[in-house]
């Protein structure tokens, strides 16, 4: 019969029963069929309704003549396998079961798996023969599909039982180990059974695992100030776009500390402020005009030095109260009679404090001192 690569199927229900190779044992693969041919022929199945070639062994060799374009004599050629030994799909999949547990080599886990991979069709298999062999019985004993699947693998049912643990669990490095025969069955079940022991951390791996979610907050700080500024400007801009204008207002406040100024607008009575600043410059700086909106500049302007007036006064009249509290002292000190030594140490305490060369000195305030000075005496 002839036939050319092309006319050849894959079936994924078939494909999908068969383990795939390790990127390392493909390539192992595909390197000897390059240097020697495919040495072990591709097998197919004429299914009987189509005439269809379906591809029943050799998927790995058959990807690696695609992927390389190898020449159709370059393999040593196929063997197809008729209805009169297959006969429909559930022989093809045991056929395919035979053949995978025939391979050489096979450790307990591999055979494990493969028979995971047919563990439905071993199953109704047994269940049909049991129940074809219990003809004309009234009860008919119940399949134990463990020990029917721990007879296809090799195995007691106990070791089974063990088999079905270690690949359920998570510890690749033992399932590995077994693979490799490095361990036994016993030995492996025992290993995944243990929790794993912590390793211990030294304090400077913890002091590195402190410092890595410092840096972490670091950079989330960075990318909200980000998203923040981004957001301000988004809004300055919806702000700005809306056609309405309130009347731009302002409020001085004085604390101990500092004094400094609130320009604002109320909007369905939400105060929404521009600008938190001081007001000692006669002209608002360009930090605080880039603040404002373009509608709101001139008024701010204009605010701005009414309320820097409005502070000077607030000065000018609390540097009045201070005179006229020191005249006071002064009233009630004269004709006392009090150690000079006392009042030029006052003198000079006060001095450093308001001489004009002094950052926070004051001009007025130190001729006032210099008048309690000659009312002293000293």
């Amino acid at each position: 019969m002839s036939v050319e690569f092309k006319d050849i199927c894959i079936d994924k229900e078939f494909e999908e029963l068969l383990p795939k190779l390790t990127v390392d044992e493909f390539e192992n693969l595909e390197q000897s069929i390059l240097r020697n041919g495919v040495l072990d022929p591709l097998k197919l199945w004429e299914e009987p309704e189509t005439g269809k070639l379906i591809l029943i062994d050799g998927h790995n060799r058959y990807e690696i003549i695609k992927k390389n374009k190898l020449k159709f004599d370059i393999w040593n050629g196929f063997i197809i396998i008729h209805e009169s030994n297959l006969s429909d799909r559930e022989s093809v999949k045991e056929w395919m079961l035979e053949q995978q547990l025939g391979r050489r080599n096979l450790t307990e886990l591999e055979r494990y798996e493969i028979v995971q991979r047919f563990k439905d069709i071993i199953a109704n298999k047994a269940k049909e023969n049991q129940s074809l062999g219990g003809k004309g019985l009234q009860k008919i004993a119940k399949v134990n599909t463990r020990k029917v699947l721990a007879d296809r693998v090799g195995v007691s049912e106990e070791t089974y039982r063990k088999l079905d643990k270690i690949a359920q669990s998570c510890n690749e490095e033992v399932k590995q180990k077994l693979k490799d025969k490095k361990v036994s069955v016993d030995k492996a079940y025992k290993m995944v059974q243990e929790p794993k022991k912590e390793m211990s951390v030294t304090p400077m791996q913890k002091i590195e695992k402190v410092d890595s979610r410092i840096d972490e907050i670091e950079r989330e700080i960075s990318s909200l100030n980000t998203e923040k500024l981004a957001l301000v400007r988004k809004r300055t801009m919806l702000f700005e776009a809306l056609d309405m204008k309130c009347e731009l207002k302002y409020e001085l406040e004085h604390t101990d500390l500092c004094r400094h100024c609130i320009f604002y607008i109320e909007v369905d009575g939400h105060k929404e402020t521009f600008v938190n600043c001081m007001v000692i410059d006669e002209e608002p700086a360009a930090i605080y005009m880039n603040k404002v909106p373009d509608k709101y500049k001139n008024d701010f302007r204009m605010l701005y030095r009414k309320a820097h007036l409005e502070d000077i006064e607030h000065e000018r009249e609390e540097n009045e109260s201070f005179r006229k509290a020191c005249e006071n002292v002064l009233e009630n000190t004269i004709g006392e009679t009090l150690d000079k030594d006392f009042y030029k140490k006052c003198y000079r305490i006060l001095a450093v404090k308001f001489h004009p060369d002094n950052t926070d000195g004051d001009m007025e305030d130190m001729k006032s001192l210099n008048e309690l000075k000659k009312r002293w005496g000293i």
